[in-house]
């Protein structure tokens, strides 16, 4: 018997809570042609390029969607954020006003405008969205989440942590905050004890699902590490990134194979040929591997009175692998035109999105350590510094981490230590082009030698000496990072060699570090 359209949605809306993108915009596809006016489909179909980051296509299927019914809210809520994602700040922003207009309880608009404006450094105005959402649904943890990062970015830690007690008082299973929680918490000396206990007794509950033992375990190996209890700090560490790895997918060759093809493409470049755009010098790229002390560099540049962050944009990736890669390989019919766009003519329009206001903006963007040769023909008088730190401290404080993407190497001793790989042969070669043109920040000795290196980083970026920049920890700049307790303090020490806490623990990864040296 031939199923109804509602069996045959249902079945597709199973399959989409499955993940199974391709085959839904498959059926979507077969059955939109039988019922090209139904705007449901459309939504799911615009949903699912959304869910495999194709936003061109989800933009034009929510725009269906809304033409064939101007009430459809869900697809303009979600037609604004396919826009966020291609950094259409501007079209996301307006099509959230209009829906807060139209249906003035519609939660999902407020917190996604919300999201927004933390996004784009609009702080004050993302607190007031986010508690207009609370004012329609009082037990949402995930708001009290989402205002907590806000006050988190603001170096408010009180309130950030009040917000996620708040979030477990209302689901104690919201296990997220019971990590960000650890996160904001010290466990020296018995302090938060009781919180400590909470994370094991909940870890012993087997209805937890990997998700919510994965934000357990994260958050029990930092307190015991607080604690110096190596041993148990590992073995949660451990249990997290195995059941993390589980999610990832695995893109180690693909990274070989596009350093490879980078260097190729630059070694043949020749880069006095190229027209360089004449950029104000006003930008100053921080990058790295992630926890290499790339956030202390962007807090004492950022102490500066002529300087404000960005952070973490991501720009220049989303522009250059949508321009140039497909599949991680580059396409060199394509790059020999993207060269000659005026990137930092848009990367400026961009900029006119977020709430900074000084002439030198710094992009933390740690990925951006792959696109350096772009960097410098695009933004030629900008500033490029890289840190780095022992690299058995750097990736061990990977491992002890949980990041919002899904790639394996963060999450493997193996697949930690090729990454490295990668990434420190590929800053060789770009500092054999570019000799000179990278200020090469090593940590330790920026530690060590806090005052000269300060000194020297501040006169590579151009910028006059201000004394506010030997106390970063007075900054009260926003600041996005893992790390934020680590941030707001003087320099210190104890993180410099930790790696021995753990020698016997990570001889996989560290047998790899050391071939490599």
């Amino acid at each position: 018997m031939k199923k109804s359209l509602n069996q045959e949605i249902q079945i597709l809306i199973n399959r989409y809570k499955q993940g199974d993108y391709k085959n839904v915009l498959k059926k979507c596809s077969t059955l939109l042609k039988e019922n090209p006016r139904n705007d449901f489909l459309w939504n799911l179909s615009g949903l699912s390029f959304q869910q495999i980051g194709n936003n061109k296509d989800a933009i034009t299927s929510f725009q269906n969607a809304i033409n064939h019914n101007q009430k459809n809210h869900s697809a303009k809520n979600n037609l604004a954020i396919s826009y966020k994602n291609i950094n259409e700040y501007s079209k996301a922003t307006k099509l959230l006003k209009e829906l807060i207009e139209e249906y003035p309880n519609y939660i999902n608009a407020y917190t996604n405008l919300a999201n927004l404006q933390n996004e784009t450094y609009f702080f004050d105005e993302a607190l007031i969205n986010f508690n207009k959402a609370l004012d329609i649904n009082k037990n949402s943890p995930e708001i009290h989440l989402n205002i907590s990062n806000v006050f988190q970015s603001l170096n408010k830690i009180d309130e950030a942590k009040n917000h996620l007690n708040q979030a477990l008082k209302i689901n104690k299973n919201f296990t997220i905050a019971d990590r960000n929680l650890s996160l904001l918490n010290s466990y020296k000396n018995g302090e938060n004890e009781n919180h400590l206990k909470t994370m094991l007794d909940k870890l012993d509950n087997s209805e937890y699902s990997d998700t919510s033992k994965i934000f357990l375990n994260f958050g029990l190996g930092k307190a015991f590490e607080d604690r110096k209890d190596y041993n148990n700090s590992f073995k949660h560490f451990e249990l997290g990134n195995n059941l993390k790895y589980k999610k990832t997918k695995n893109f180690i060759k693909k990274f070989q194979k596009k350093s490879h093809d980078i260097k190729k493409y630059f070694k043949k470049l020749n880069l006095n040929e190229i027209p360089k755009f004449k950029d104000e010098g006003k930008m100053i790229f921080i990058t790295g591997l992630p926890r290499s002390g790339t956030t202390l560099l962007e807090k004492i540049i950022s102490s500066h009175s002529k300087v404000e962050s960005i952070s973490e944009v991501g720009f220049i990736f989303r522009e250059i692998t949508g321009n140039i890669f497909s599949d991680n390989i580059i396409d060199e019919n394509k790059i020999n035109s993207f060269i000659n766009q005026n990137l930092e003519k848009k990367f400026n329009n961009f900029l006119k999105s977020y709430n900074v206001k000084s002439n030198y903006i710094i992009d933390k963007s740690l990925n951006n350590f792959w696109y350096i040769g772009f960097i410098k023909i695009f933004f030629p008088n900008s500033k490029i510094i890289h840190s780095f730190r022992n690299p058995k401290d750097n990736c061990l404080s990977i491992y002890k981490n949980l990041f919002p993407t899904n790639d394996s190497w963060l999450y493997s001793q193996e697949d930690l230590g090729e990454y490295y790989l990668i990434y420190n042969d590929l800053m060789k070669f770009w500092n054999e082009i570019f000799e000179g043109g990278i200020y090469n920040c090593k940590y330790e000795e920026l530690i060590n030698d806090h005052t000269n290196k300060t000194k020297e980083i501040i006169k590579f970026c151009s910028l006059d000496w201000e004394e506010n920049c030997l106390n970063h920890q007075d900054n009260k700049n926003p600041i996005k990072t893992l790390s934020i307790n680590q941030a707001n303090q003087k320099v210190y020490k104890t993180s410099i060699n930790s790696s021995k806490f753990y020698e016997n623990k990570l001889s996989k990864l560290y047998s790899i570090i050391d071939n490599s040296i």
